[in-house]
């Protein structure tokens, strides 16, 4: 499966770093935006196991890969067919001439196919403190009127168990500029004997890009979900009214 995106969290400097084919690239160091730019589309085809290494407005930032963990895969109808993967993240940050070591946790993404007629799409991504991953994935058709026609998909990959989760729901309030702000999640099991997850972010930092008639705002969301702690990005991406799904 191609990489289609990857994500780089780093608590101690405050790097995050989220890169998408086709999509946008944005590289933070706490509420500094330090690179945004659109991503080709076929920019990250040979990244997997690394290294990755790119060049910013004001330095460098190299980092090797190495996957770990059971991979959390969806194959929906709307959202397509995904990969997530949690990753050691291990390299340095050249910024304004300072270098900052690195050695944190990421995540990779692969997708073999994304659905064009879609007119919003939400990713996001939680790495739990406990050494857990949370994906989900939501996609609205083309002329959708009501919020229960988006599709949904969640699981949780972590060092006790996989689950996947039946219903998903996020709620997203927005600033002024239509920013996500804040999010509350509720990621419901198919069995009766797992526990519902429940819990609210907020965001951290963000930017937001314009690429190919989508307008994408990427933000690094802080969570807590029932006792647990975690940090993950949250991106929203809503195709303009003006661009047909044929010419997005």
């Amino acid at each position: 499966m191609k990489t289609h995106s990857v994500e780089i969290l780093d608590p101690e400097s405050g790097l995050f770093v989220s890169l998408t084919n086709g999509g946008s690239g944005a590289i933070m160091l706490g509420e500094d935006v330090i690179a945004a730019a659109p991503i080709p589309v076929d920019g990250l085809d040979r990244l997997k196991d690394g290294p990755l290494t790119l060049e910013t407005q004001r330095g460098s930032l190299e980092v090797e890969i190495d996957s770990q963990g059971e991979p959390i895969e969806f194959d929906g109808s709307l959202t397509g067919s995904r990969q997530s993967r949690l990753a050691r993240m291990t390299g340095a940050l050249i910024d304004q001439g300072k270098s900052i070591d690195l050695d944190c946790s990421g995540v990779l993404h692969g997708r073999e196919s994304t659905p064009d007629a879609t007119i919003l799409r939400r990713e996001l991504t939680i790495i739990l403190a406990d050494g857990g991953l949370i994906s989900a994935s939501t996609a609205a058709p083309e002329q959708t009127l009501h919020h229960s026609e988006e599709q949904a998909v969640a699981a949780i990959s972590h060092p006790g168990g996989y689950v996947e989760f039946e219903e998903v729901l996020i709620s997203t309030e927005y600033d002024a500029g239509g920013r996500q702000r804040r999010a509350t999640l509720e990621l419901w099991p198919a069995s009766d004997e797992i526990a519902a997850l429940q819990g609210a972010g907020s965001a951290i930092a963000g930017c937001t890009a314009k690429v190919d008639g989508w307008n994408i705002n990427t933000a690094l969301f802080r969570w807590a979900l029932d006792g647990h702690l975690g940090l993950g990005r949250y991106e929203i991406s809503r195709r303009n009214a003006a661009v047909p799904a044929s010419a997005a």
